[in-house]
């Protein structure tokens, strides 16, 4: 496709993109093929995260105002992300809400829509090849299936896939075979425990995705089954996790990548006048490792060496490599070669890791993932070995080694997953703290000196700040139109501080000013967050996108989101002292609220980092003095990231508002509980020795277990707690440190009895 033109020459083509989640690992490669093609086809993207359209929660429904940003004037075309939206609203809510966007060009992605153009995976076909695969190669004549949430589309996609190939190859699908799950892994261990304690002869499972078929592979490796020998299984979605393993997965691989990159190119065509075909499938791609008998030890060594520019072919055409990317997979794949090579000339593993392990950075800084690079590992044991003269001992010897490596890079991606999380985290914290030490007054002006230093130590190229005009704050979230003029509050672009630009008034659907526009051109991508406290919206926030890497974009929104409504309200209430210098009541509710909203967290309702300090600093003081010992527990979810990528950011704020009543009801009343940041949540509690401690920590894990029940997801917690006894001055920041190690002892006691 040649690069679109725009038929308004001041402008390039501005294309929306609303989505549930986009800082997941899958959503993440989705944004990058989005914007890649976008800016390569000369568009620009504005992404907008609302939260599920069906949320009822104030929070929800505040975020989901970004969803009326878009109009017919200022943006070109609008890409749906159904991948994420289709998990929390059934088919017909969906199409509802496609009803209600503006009249432009729009297109679906991952959400087989009947009434705009849509781009998927093919999710029936690449599943039905996953099923021939286990029936023709194999002989497979009993496949059980582990199906999706009924009603899901990819489910449903998924399962008819496994009928037909059944069907098809003359094996009626008989019904004790089907089993329900919900996506997770436990459903998928538990479906498969019941196939053992029934006693279903099978000799094959698939499950409709990773996840479903690596509990269930868990399952029966517990059971005493071998794998792939007795039982074979198959998945879909190619996850980091289904190689990791000693016995890979068999799965499907499904480019997200591609699905944004065609997303994009189908939209523009669209804007450019073409007719847009109703649904598109992207090709998905089918991966054979140990777990249906392929790859490694099962396979069968090839003929004479082939020239491995003919080699390098075969594996890029098995890849699906984008053109772009081309050269880097070409050494890559010499890399790979060369180390192999020198592995089997010395005996030794040693070169072939070194080799994994360049080839992994390249990847890690170019994409921020190594999925590729655990691709052509896998075509490596059919493109680097088959064409060997090889004994068997060597060819065995190779097949084992790339094995090795791939377990070695699923290690580099969890390492730079933790990474990338703490540094996320250390960021955010400072952003957090320099905000907070040094604007303790809530001045606006102090507010806006101090941004840009902070952003600049974060390495964001852009953040802008807009408020609605006039007296146009939302106070009700039944209004339903945003007020239609802005004016930029401040304006962080290009890495700088661009002060010319504060105070511009522009039209509120145009997410920013001409002239910001056009300082902003190096970063075409960029991501709006409202800006809010409460019940009361009052205006966006901008920031650029950088795919690779994602960013604490929600931390930010949070912490500015709470100084500027602090700052407005003093800005407010100095008014109202001029104006009405006699209604002292009204002055001190307001100064009540802001000493609230400086101390309170948003989400949860309890102290915040500030609050929790200062509070419990007075009663240490206090407690010191009257000779009592005190004691700090240092709490923290397990495994928010895992809520967060497999349920979305949403279900990630529930876990937390869950786990701040979970710990209200184990303390007392008279118990200081603060929630510091994340998933992080601090105790100072009185007169609390060892044992009671201990037995206060059982309870507490008790009620999360109890708190699970309800909930599509697993609600856990860790604690750590350290006592200061009678007379000693250790200070709260102190106790806090050592609260921390002690929690981090305790998760490794826990995953150790696990």
């Amino acid at each position: 496709m040649t690069q679109v033109e725009s038929a308004t020459p001041k402008r390039p083509l501005t294309l929306g993109i609303l989505a549930a989640d986009i800082d997941t690992a899958f959503a993440l490669r989705l944004v990058a093929g989005i914007i890649d093609r976008a800016s390569a086809l000369g568009a620009r993207t504005v992404f907008l995260p609302g939260h599920p359209p069906s949320g009822a929660s104030e929070f929800d429904r505040q975020f989901n105002l970004v969803f009326r940003l878009p109009d017919a004037t200022a943006f070109d075309g609008l890409i749906v992300i159904g991948t994420t939206l289709q998990y929390h609203l059934p088919p017909k809510a969906l199409e509802a809400f496609l009803s209600t966007l503006p009249q432009v060009p729009t297109l679906c992605v991952g959400f087989a829509s009947k009434i705009v153009p849509s781009v998927v995976n093919d999710n029936y076909g690449g599943f039905r090849e996953v099923v021939d695969h286990l029936i023709r190669q194999h002989g497979c004549q009993r496949i059980a299936m582990i199906a999706g949430p009924a009603g899901q589309g990819e489910a449903d996609e998924r399962l008819a896939g496994w009928r037909d190939a059944c069907a098809d190859a003359g094996l009626p699908p008989a019904p004790e075979l089907v089993l329900q799950g919900s996506f997770s892994r436990a459903s998928g261990h538990a479906a498969m425990l019941s196939l053992i304690e029934r006693g279903i002869a099978i000799d094959a499972v698939v499950a409709a995705n990773d996840e479903m078929a690596l509990g269930a592979m868990a399952c029966a490796v517990e059971r005493g089954l071998h794998v792939p020998q007795e039982v074979r299984f198959g998945g879909f979605d190619d996850i980091l996790a289904a190689g990791r393993l000693g016995v890979g997965l068999t799965t499907v691989n499904q480019s997200h990548y591609e699905l944004g990159s065609v997303g994009v190119s189908h939209l523009l065509a669209a804007i450019a006048g073409e007719p847009a075909p109703g649904l598109t499938r992207v090709p998905t791609r089918l991966v054979r490792r140990q777990s249906c008998g392929c790859g490694g030890f099962y396979a069968q060594p090839g003929a004479l060496a082939a020239k491995l520019p003919e080699r390098m072919a075969g594996m890029l055409e098995e890849l699906a490599v984008a053109p772009e990317r081309e050269p880097h997979y070409r050494e890559a794949i010499q890399l790979v070669e060369q180390g192999l090579s020198r592995a089997l000339v010395e005996a030794d593993f040693q070169p072939l890791l070194a080799a994994v392990h360049a080839v992994a950075r390249d990847a890690l800084a170019a994409e921020g993932h190594v999925f590729g690079v655990q691709a052509l590992l896998v075509a490596a044991q059919r493109w680097l070995i088959e064409p060997r003269q090889l004994t068997p001992e060597a060819w065995a010897a190779a097949a084992r080694w790339l094995q090795q490596a791939q377990i070695a890079l699923a290690g580099l991606q969890d390492v730079a997953l933790q990474e990338r999380h703490r540094l996320h985290s250390e960021q955010a914290m400072a952003f957090r703290e320099l905000l907070k030490t040094r604007i303790a007054t809530f001045d606006l002006r102090k507010l806006l000196e101090h941004l840009s230093e902070a952003l600049a130590d974060l390495r964001l190229d852009t953040c802008c700040i807009a408020l609605y005009s006039g007296e146009a704050r939302i106070d009700s979230l039944d209004d339903f139109d945003l007020p239609t003029q802005a004016r930029m509050l401040y304006a962080f672009i290009g890495g700088r501080e661009q002060p010319d630009l504060h105070g511009e008034r522009f039209r509120t659907h145009d997410v920013l000013p001409a002239r910001a526009w056009e300082l902003a051109a190096q970063s075409s991508a960029l991501i709006v967050y409202p800006v809010f406290h409460g019940a009361e919206h009052f205006g966006f926030i901008v920031f650029s996108v950088d795919p690779v890497v994602g960013g604490p974009w929600e931390t930010i929104r949070d912490e500015v989101s709470s100084a500027l409504k602090a700052s407005l309200l003093v800005s407010e209430l100095a008014a109202a002292r001029d104006a009405l210098r006699s209604d002292l009541a009204q002055a001190r509710e307001g100064q009540r609220e802001l000493a609230d909203i400086a101390h309170r967290d948003e989400l949860t309702g309890l102290l915040n980092r500030r609050g929790f300090l200062a509070e419990a600093r007075l009663r240490a003081d206090r407690l010191h003095a009257d000779g009592l010992a005190a004691a700090v527990i240092f709490a923290d979810l397990d495994g928010l990231k895992q809520i967060n990528d497999r349920h979305g950011h949403a279900a990630g704020d529930v876990a937390i508002r869950q786990a701040a009543d979970v710990l209200r009801r184990g303390f007392r009343a008279a118990d200081l509980i603060g929630r510091i940041g994340g998933d992080e949540f601090v105790i100072f509690t009185a007169n609390a020795d060892p044992d009671a401690l201990a037995a206060m920590r059982d309870r507490i894990y008790r009620l999360f277990e109890r708190a699970s029940q309800d909930l599509p997801f697993t609600l856990a917690g860790s604690l750590g707690y350290v006592v200061a006894p009678p007379g000693d001055a250790i200070s709260i920041e102190e106790m806090l440190a050592r609260a921390d190690t002690v929690l981090y002892e305790e998760k490794r006691r826990r995953k150790g009895a696990v």
